[in-house]
């Protein structure tokens, strides 16, 4: 019985604490599983392995297999009958750097996917971090309607008392509950507005379903560097990689086209046996382009790499305006919290306070008291909106500038 009872024990604490793991998030943290975890992220390496997969191919010694080829016949003649066999091994060779530029070119394929996976990367990161804010805003949120949803019921308790005492009239007392009912609504949705946010950041990060998640750290994110560093370290992202190695397959591609246009050489050994005859023979063939000279290839690749030295310098510009733009909102909507921080909050306590003293001495009624309150909550809530502007203004300068990643 004892041993039976030590088991049962055992399995409750390893459900309870399973029960009570959780996972803390940070911003860092959030970022670093996003890059690890994310789905678009692991098919994006997926196709990595299939890209390097592609380069067993042009990797190969020789593009054409050996040749061989023979015949076996009986030659009949006047006073005898013999057997003739024929026998032959040719291969082809490649003479104008064909197997090169198609290495160069699956080479620079893979570069390219590389960098691909690292713009997913970039862009998972993007998407966890603004869940990230987004939660924590909602946690924010949530912590200013508990407090609205406290101070409501309190105010009701306090009407129904004074109520029951005849101090003032049923219509104070209908007041003090539909601002109850008002609040405990505003809760609850700020509530599963965050279960919202916490069930997408589990979804982005594929964490369980069921484990507790802890968000931890600061609507207020540090100053952003200088704008000229912003648009130095432009250059660093991703795209521009992937269209660097988007060139060197177009020159892959180009060389491919040249070379295709020069002939290629094969070598032959032949044995043959002729009645009582043995002929050994050694052949040299070369191919003529005339009609196929690669010219296809080669406009192709021409073509390919003007539209990617374009696309490239449009990406550049691009890429600079979006930081410029991106930095100017930023710097406003910094600006605009800090006022807001400096004036207004400071305000909102001081008549949240002033308005509690004067209803406690009669000198406002319900009514006045419950506006004055309402107007504070929506202070508050609109400080949280701001913020989160600001700070997902913020996460935007990073992305643009590359240095999210």
């Amino acid at each position: 019985m004892s041993r039976v009872w030590l088991v049962a024990s055992a399995a409750c604490l390893c459900i309870a604490s399973s029960a009570h793991a959780q996972t803390v998030l940070t911003l860092e943290e959030t970022v670093a599983r996003a890059r690890e975890r994310a789905a678009s992220v692991a098919v994006a390496r997926a196709r990595v392995a299939e890209s390097e997969a592609a380069l067993l191919d042009p990797s190969a010694r020789f593009r054409e297999n050996p040749l061989v080829s023979g015949g076996l016949g009986p030659r009949s003649g006047d006073f005898e009958r013999t057997t003739d066999v024929e026998l032959s091994v040719s291969q082809l060779f490649e003479t104008g750097g064909q197997r090169k530029a198609r290495l160069a070119g699956a080479t620079a394929a893979i570069d390219r996917q590389k960098a691909d996976v690292e713009q997913t990367a970039r862009e998972a990161v993007f998407e966890a971090a603004s869940a990230f804010l987004d939660g924590l805003a909602a946690i924010e949120r949530v912590s200013v309607a508990q407090d609205a949803d406290s101070v409501s019921r309190q105010l009701l308790t306090a009407a129904e008392r004074r109520f029951a005492a005849g101090d003032i009239a049923a219509i104070d007392v209908n007041l003090a509950r539909i601002d109850a009912a008002r609040s405990a609504a505003v809760l609850r949705g700020s509530r599963a507005d965050l279960q919202a946010v916490e069930d997408r950041i589990r979804s982005i990060l594929r964490l369980p379903a069921n484990e507790p998640l802890e968000l931890r750290g600061s609507l207020d994110p540090p100053p952003a560097p200088a704008l000229e560093q912003l648009e130095a370290a432009v250059a660093q992202r991703p795209e521009f990689a992937a269209l660097a190695a988007d060139a060197r397959e177009a020159e892959a591609q180009t060389q491919l086209g040249r070379a295709l246009g020069k002939p290629d050489l094969g070598l032959s050994a032949g044995y043959s046996r002729e009645g009582p005859d043995t002929i050994v023979l050694g052949g040299l063939t070369a191919t003529l382009p005339l009609f196929h000279r690669g010219q296809g290839t080669l406009a192709a690749g021409l073509a390919r790499g003007s539209r990617v030295r374009l696309e490239a310098e449009l990406a550049r510009e691009r890429a600079v305006r979006d930081v410029r733009a991106a930095y100017r909102v930023y710097t406003q909507r910094a600006e605009l919290v800090a006022a807001l921080t400096k004036d207004a909050l400071p305000s909102v306590a001081d008549n949240e306070s002033l308005a509690q003293r004067s209803y406690d001495a009669g000198e406002i009624n319900l009514m006045d008291m419950l506006l004055i309150r309402r107007d504070a909550v929506d202070a508050r809530t609109a400080v949280i909106e701001r913020r989160l502007d600001a700070a997902r203004s913020r996460l935007v300068v990073d992305f643009a500038a590359g240095v999210l990643r």
